[in-house]
């Protein structure tokens, strides 16, 4: 059996980089004078796909192949007469699929009519076996072990008998089992979890339906937002409270915006340890978190444009006396052009869990945006195509020294239009909003 193997693994090894019908052909006439029949067959079959106008290998398939396609019938009927089921289905789907693939190819091997029927009694005889097996077994409460039988019925009859309402129930039955565990142990979130994976499964088991409803309205959280009384940006602050507002409705699904609360300036300077102000808010609200913030120290700065004077070469041809063609290169003065522009403010928010009296999550950041521009212009009208241009003079400049032009040539065609300081303060609010909804997924549970 190894050197068998041996032969196999050396032939792969050399066909491995190949593609030509002769090849496997030979490989298999080498398997072949080995008394590898059932190895040779399979490779004519390789070397007949290849080339099917390969007549050698064709007549070779049908002779080989009518050994291998007899010696799976043989192991077909001592399978099935001695009650192996599963191995003479495996048998004969193999017997099947390489006579259908010969056929494919106008060869015909053949197999007795009879194993047909007995190939569909050995299904029916082993779904019935594993069926029973799999249905004792979820009767007995042992849905893990079950499921191994269970999937042998799924893989051949499906909708044999009840399998399919009995694999659920191998399924989700231990799941449900958890999901009750959790909901008494007032874990709702990996309740949810398991819920979830069971409507992979099916849309209803027992009362799933109920117990999702309830764990999700457990986990629903009510959040109460404060603006600050007296913002020093208050266009900002109110662009940033409707946007908050809206991320959270549509973003965060568990959460709940309280929008009629008659608090909308936090009383008191501090809500740090005020157990006494955090229940009486709850308490008239219903909020299960506060979410306090404000913006300071907004700042816009610009740069530039500075220019920096610089040479390029512009490569140019000429007539030479003797009629030949001349290269020279022209010194072509040019500006290096860099502009840059920022807005930022500093963003400052506190997340209180209303329930445990703690501030949860604060920062104080500085929320930043920046664009800047790089770019390359002559200070006239260029008199060639671009990729005449050099940044160096090539006839004087080492050849290690030069390099790929292509990057410098590219900064005359960058983008020379900053972004203005509106378009920048936009992009430093949606930041500031990916923050607020970043708290909100890492703490609000």
């Amino acid at each position: 059996m190894r050197s068998s193997l041996k032969i196999i693994i050396s032939l792969l090894v050399v066909l491995v980089a190949c593609t030509g019908s002769k090849k496997y052909f030979r490989a298999a006439e080498k398997l072949e004078k080995q008394g590898l029949v059932n190895e040779a067959a399979e490779f004519y079959m390789e070397s007949l796909q290849r080339k099917p106008t390969n007549t050698d290998a064709s007549i070779k398939l049908k002779e080989v192949g009518q050994k291998y396609v007899s010696f799976m019938s043989s192991e077909f009927f001592r399978e099935y007469n001695t009650g192996q089921m599963e191995s003479a289905i495996d048998n004969f789907e193999r017997l099947k699929g390489f006579t259908g693939r010969a056929q494919a190819l106008n060869v015909r091997l053949n197999y007795p009519t009879a194993y047909e029927d007995d190939y569909k009694t050995a299904i029916d005889k082993f779904c019935e076996k594993n069926y029973d097996q799999g249905a004792e077994l979820v009767k007995q409460k042992k849905y893990i072990e079950s499921l191994t039988y269970l999937n042998n019925v799924n893989k051949y009859k499906p909708e044999y008998k009840k399998n399919k309402q009995l694999r659920i129930t191998a399924i989700c039955e231990p799941q449900y089992q958890n999901v009750v565990t959790f909901i008494q142990g007032k874990n709702y979130s990996n309740a949810l979890k398991i819920l979830n994976n069971m409507q992979a499964i099916t849309d209803f088991y027992k009362d799933s339906k109920d117990l999702y409803e309830l764990c999700a309205s457990m986990e629903q959280k009510d959040l109460l937002m404060f603006q600050p009384k007296n913002p020093q940006y208050p266009e900002v602050v109110d662009l940033l409270f409707n946007s908050f507002t809206q991320n959270a409705s549509t973003e965060h699904k568990n959460i709940t915006m309280i929008n009629n609360s008659p608090f909308i300036y936090l009383p008191g300077n501090n809500i740090d340890n005020n157990v006494d102000l955090i229940q009486g808010i709850r308490k008239a609200s219903g909020a299960d978190f506060f979410y306090v913030f404000d913006v300071t120290n907004k700042n816009g700065q610009y740069s530039g444009p500075s220019k920096t004077t610089a040479k390029c070469f512009m490569k140019q041809t000429f007539k030479k006396g003797d009629g030949t063609i001349g290269i020279e290169y022209k010194a072509v003065d040019y500006h290096s052009v860099k502009a840059k522009r920022s807005v930022s403010y500093v963003f400052s928010y506190k997340l209180v869990n209303a329930v445990t009296n703690q501030v949860v999550s604060f920062q104080n950041t500085t929320v930043t945006k920046v664009d800047e521009v790089n770019y390359n212009e002559f200070l006239s009208q260029p008199q060639a195509n671009i990729n005449d241009y050099y940044p160096y003079d090539p006839p004087v400049t080492p050849v290690l020294q030069q390099y790929n032009p292509n990057a410098w040539r590219g900064l005359f065609t960058a983008n020379k239009t900053l972004k203005n300081e509106q378009e920048l303060e936009t992009l430093v609010n949606q930041e500031t909003v990916k923050i607020f909804s970043q708290t909100l997924n890492n703490y609000v549970r």
